[in-house]
């Protein structure tokens, strides 16, 4: 059984960009091919590779390795100006695949967050990158074999939290 792990948002990184005019109501399909949008300005700002908020997006570099696991992910280019300084970035969004994979054993809030995430490995099979379904948060997964590929090349602004599996 193959390991799996989540990827989440670095709160260790305080002065991360943050990209100004995108909403995280704002769906996939509602993006245009390519947006320019402002940062926030900062004194200092530090583009990371994974971007969680206000949409998941990664850099150029992160995303050589995650198309090498998934390559029908859909991808749309976001470029990040930074006015102040002169400075552009290269970011994508994906749209990410969903994998009804949630485990019986799961546990959830009265409100309907998740308490305790256990994944089926029957229902994951063979998948390397990918949104759970069925629940309220966007928790996005990846298998050992991806995790090993982020660290490897010591990618920044995620940390990785080993998913339970039953």
């Amino acid at each position: 059984m193959r390991d799996y792990y989540q990827l989440m948002d670095d709160s260790r990184i305080a002065q991360k960009v943050k990209p100004q005019g995108l909403r995280k109501e704002d769906s996939f399909a509602q993006l245009p091919p390519v947006s320019i949008l402002d940062v926030a300005e900062h004194s200092f700002n530090e583009y990371t590779d994974w971007l969680e908020k206000p949409v998941p997006m990664m850099s150029q570099q992160m995303k050589s390795i995650i198309e090498k696991y998934n390559p029908r992910i859909q991808w749309k280019c976001v470029h990040l100006i930074d006015k102040r300084s002169g400075s552009q970035n290269v970011y994508w969004v994906m749209q990410i695949p969903t994998l009804d994979c949630l485990s019986q054993d799961s546990e959830f809030y009265l409100n309907g967050t998740v308490k305790r995430l256990v994944l089926d490995h029957e229902k994951i099979k063979a998948h390397h990158f990918f949104a759970i379904e069925g629940i309220l948060e966007p928790y996005i997964v990846v298998s050992l074999d991806v995790a090993e590929s982020l660290l490897r090349r010591s990618y920044t602004g995620f940390v990785l939290q080993k998913v339970e599996q039953a």
